[in-house]
């Protein structure tokens, strides 16, 4: 038996801004980098749209959580400005009236750093660099009274303390994609590589660095500041016993809720495919689902799907281009928000009454917007569920 580490995440995502409008893609992110963590082994807090208070009661939570950590991580998307050289995170009700301000109402990066300097392994990632309508309108302020101001597009190089790994989605002083899609290029990256077995994160990121680059035509480069002199994994196959300070992760397959869905693009017109794939444990055996806007539920049969097995003992399942069968967007197709999905049947629930009515429930519990959970039923226990959106324009 691997050594259990303690694996402890805080992810924000701010988009829903008060003063200068709303971000795309933060919450969507956030979701996202929330449930590949859940899918090695973190255990995440996962928030969006904070306040000043509700970001700073948060940070001081973790803080207090990670200190019993062998490895924590923090995941933020959304605006970010530098001020003097130091880095703020901006919660949503900032109104940065003067640079004054910046410092009153942000979170500075500085002291989030310093807080988690004693954590063995801490890593934050910072897709925070997005195009800033606050960074905009201090540095025009300043320039029109005639002086310098001390801000910056994007954020500042940091020094990092301890063992620790801070990642911007782009290079200091540079502007980040808010993403076309329902997902930023730096979180669409890192969501892709987060789970690929026997990765130390230093090459992790290196792949994350040229995928972003590739999205955004180079425009884009993330950049990686660190003194970590512990190799870390996120995902370790084998069951080597290892002390927690040396960084050998549980092996996912030992925490067998954990599952991670995809279903992308989050937008397809007729004639074009959607893809879905789902790292599962051996627990479940599933049944996928489209669920149309107008409740329609049609079942989508297992051999559709090219099954692979995981080094962490799950098993992917995936209907993408190029597969022998795909999931074609057709004319009579009903237009809006769909639901590609699966649920977890226990064996012995074959009786059709009784999943009609297991069905029923899961159907409204996504109509609702509960797209992971569970029903339970008298008989058969609890089945695991989850869903996600996609559009038919």
């Amino acid at each position: 038996m691997a050594t259990a580490e303690v694996r402890v995440a805080l992810v924000i995502g701010n988009g829903d801004y008060e003063i200068v409008g709303k971000l795309r893609n933060p919450v969507s992110d956030a979701r996202l980098i929330s449930d590949v963590l859940s899918g090695v082994g973190f255990d995440v807090t996962a928030l969006t749209d904070l306040t000043e208070d509700q970001m700073g009661e948060a940070i001081d939570s973790f803080v207090r959580l990670a200190r019993d950590a062998d490895v924590a991580a923090v995941y933020y998307a959304g605006h970010g400005l530098q001020k003097d050289g130091e880095n703020y995170l901006m919660p949503i009700d900032a109104k940065l009236g003067s640079e004054s301000a910046i410092a009153r109402e942000g979170i500075s990066l500085n002291d989030l750093t310093a807080a988690l300097a004693d954590v063995p392994i801490s890593m934050i990632f910072l897709d925070a660099c997005r195009n800033n309508p606050f960074a905009e309108a201090l540095m025009s302020a300043a320039q029109s009274d005639g002086r310098s101001a001390g801000i910056k597009r994007g954020l500042a190089v940091i020094r990092t303390p301890g063992d620790m790994l801070v990642t911007f989605a782009t290079l200091p002083n540079t502007v980040a994609s808010d993403g076309a899609d329902e997902n930023s290029p730096f979180a669409t990256a890192l969501s892709q590589h987060i789970g690929t077995p026997d990765v130390e994160v230093s090459v992790l990121m290196k792949r994350v660095t040229a995928d972003v680059m590739a999205a955004t035509d180079s425009e884009q480069r993330p950049q990686q500041l660190s003194q970590m002199m512990t190799e870390f994994y996120f995902n370790r196959s084998g069951s080597e016993t290892t002390a927690p300070k040396q960084s050998a992760p549980v092996p996912v397959a030992q925490k067998p809720e954990r599952s991670l869905l995809t279903v992308y693009p989050p937008r397809v017109s007729v004639g074009e495919e959607v893809s879905i794939v789902a790292d599962l444990t051996a627990t479940c055996v599933p049944s996928f689902f489209n669920l149309s806007p107008g409740r329609k539920f049609t079942p989508i049969p297992l051999e559709f799907f090219k099954q692979v097995s995981l080094a962490n003992g799950q098993t992917r399942f995936e209907i993408s281009p190029g597969s022998r069968f795909g999931l074609v967007v057709q004319e009579q197709d009903e237009k809006g928000q769909n639901m590609l999905g699966y649920f977890c049947p226990p064996a012995s629930l074959v009786d059709p009454e009784t999943l009609k009515l297991v069905l029923r429930e899961i159907v409204a519990n996504i109509r609702t917007g509960d797209e992971d959970g569970t029903v339970d039923s008298a008989d058969y226990g609890a089945v695991r569920y989850q869903a996600r959106p996609y559009f038919i324009e």
